[in-house]
């Protein structure tokens, strides 16, 4: 019998059109990260989407995950999208300030494995570690850069070399907050 996993997506944001406005659309790295949750989260299992950003459109980056999630995830396997939305940026910290809010005092009695895109997976999990998640796993999902949009703000993810040296001065931050 299998026992129940209990998954966290951290958002890595929204497709764009061809001049940056966002689309209720996870972006090209995102939908890696969550086909990546849909071949392993099975009967039982619950995904957790943390909340994030809408960039100044209608649909935020955990909605537009949500609903491509209900699409195509297993029978069985429960998604919760907390009803966040915020005017301001919600960076990373900020994801994992909110999910524990929607969980309150369950997070205490709860362990997680934490699913992200690689170059955004380790300041993650800190971020997610300092909230007080327990993290029994990371999974660094590995993503190829598509020819796609992605909203303007997360410009870097398209080159990887300018995304990691983002995260090495993100999480430097992260770490003295």
């Amino acid at each position: 019998m299998h026992e129940q996993i209990n998954y966290i997506v951290v958002p890595e944001g929204l497709a764009a059109d061809q001049s940056g406005t966002p689309l209720p659309k996870p972006s090209f790295v995102y939908r890696q990260v969550l086909d990546y949750v849909i071949t392993i989260a099975e009967e039982g299992d619950a995904v957790y989407l943390a909340p994030a950003n809408h960039y100044g459109g209608k649909t935020s980056e955990h909605e537009a995950a949500f609903e491509y999630l209900e699409k195509s995830k297993r029978p069985g396997v429960s998604c919760y999208s907390p009803p966040v939305k915020c005017e301001k940026y919600i960076d990373t910290y900020g994801n994992a300030h909110y999910l524990k809010l929607f969980l309150q005092d369950a997070i205490e009695y709860m362990s997680f494995e934490l699913v992200c895109a690689y170059i955004h997976s380790y300041r993650a999990a800190h971020c997610f570690k300092t909230q007080g998640f327990n993290l029994k796993k990371v999974h660094r999902v590995y993503y190829t850069v598509a020819h796609e949009n992605i909203v303007i703000r997360l410009w870097y993810y398209r080159f990887k070399p300018i995304h990691v040296v983002y995260e090495l001065g993100a999480f430097m931050r992260d770490i003295i907050r």
